[in-house]
């Protein structure tokens, strides 16, 4: 009986024990998008140094304030992303931190994102220490923005932008939806 009831305690203690947040260090895309597909609160996605070359870095997820999903550099101003890239969050409570935009260009719209798309937009995340420096597109009449800020309660601090010489605006705050108008 003793055996028992000792059981049922430690099944009672370690099932509800809250899932441990992990740290992935990727080298490439394929490790990278990998990582990104199952990220969890807490979980923290660190760029091994060195350059990206046409990196579309995508990271959605539902993080939360005490335990957001954070995407870093391994050392900060190490990991450079060129070529034809660009960085779009969507979800809740995302943290990017110490990454360098250099010598390139974003395929789409917008080299840093507050949206993965229309319908999944960034709230109460954080895009920090970020440099973009000379990333504009090579037909200076071409229009685009380097950073987009859509969402609710989004910060966009500590950052370096520079050398823009394409066609658009630099920073754009997005009221374009509902979701974005009462955006703190």
């Amino acid at each position: 009986m003793f055996r028992r009831v000792c059981l049922f305690f430690a099944a009672c203690v370690f099932g509800s024990t809250p899932a441990i947040a992990e740290e992935h260090l990727v080298s490439n895309q394929a490790e990278y998008f990998t990582a990104a597909k199952d990220v969890e609160a807490g979980d923290v996605i660190v760029l091994a140094n060195g350059t990206w070359q046409d990196f579309e870095i995508v990271l959605t997820g539902a993080g939360t304030a005490e335990k957001p999903i954070t995407l870093t550099a391994e050392t900060p101003g190490k990991v450079v992303i060129s070529g034809q890239s660009n960085l779009r969050i969507g979800g809740e409570y995302i943290v990017v931190t110490g990454l360098t935009f250099l010598n390139g260009f974003s395929p789409t719209g917008e080299v840093l994102s507050f949206r993965r798309n229309k319908q999944d937009l960034a709230n109460n995340s954080r895009m920090t220490e970020i440099v973009v420096d000379v990333f504009s597109k090579p037909d200076r009449y071409e229009s685009d923005y380097w950073v987009g800020v859509y969402g609710r309660n989004n910060r966009f601090d500590h950052n370096f932008l520079a050398g823009k010489t394409n066609k658009g605006v630099t920073f754009a705050v997005r009221l374009d939806s509902e979701e974005s108008r009462e955006n703190g």
